[in-house]
């Protein structure tokens, strides 16, 4: 079972913050599991190859990333529980210290706190969700490997 929690250094998030902060797109939340927030549709091909291996550096998974979303909770915003059949593994990075952990179910059973720079990798077809949050949290999701 993949779970694996890791730190990005912070060039590397404020690399991230810099390719998504200009981007003028859509927010498609109201047709995904994000309540009360603004989450973008795939943004993946605004990202540098070099950007990727930063992002995620284990096991070359980098190669295998096709989608990226970034997702802004407005206050008490949340991610209803839902999981991602069609992904081998996802990974949520935190792009900013707030609140509102995001809970994983059973294998896992674990909440992981959002703060700057942290990331977790999981197994797509893991439930999870992300409790309320009240200071503005900001991630970025990304799909790995399709099934």
């Amino acid at each position: 079972m993949m779970f694996e929690e890791y730190k990005i250094d912070e060039e590397t998030i404020n690399d991230i913050c810099k390719t998504i902060k200009p981007l003028k797109l859509k927010d498609i939340s109201s047709t995904t599991s994000t309540e009360k927030g603004y989450q973008t549709e795939n943004i993946v091909r605004h990202f540098s190859e070099d950007l990727l291996k930063k992002i995620l550096p284990i096991k070359n998974l980098w190669k295998d990333i096709w989608h990226i979303h970034y997702i802004k909770y407005s206050s008490g915003g949340y991610q209803a529980p839902h999981n991602h059949p069609n992904e081998r593994y996802s990974a949520i990075f935190y792009l900013n210290n707030s609140d509102g952990p995001t809970v994983f179910e059973a294998p896992i059973n674990k909440k992981v706190m959002p703060i700057r720079g942290k990331s977790v990798i999981f197994e797509g077809p893991i439930f999870h969700y992300g409790e309320k949050s009240f200071n503005n949290k900001e991630v970025l999701v990304i799909a790995i490997g399709k099934i």
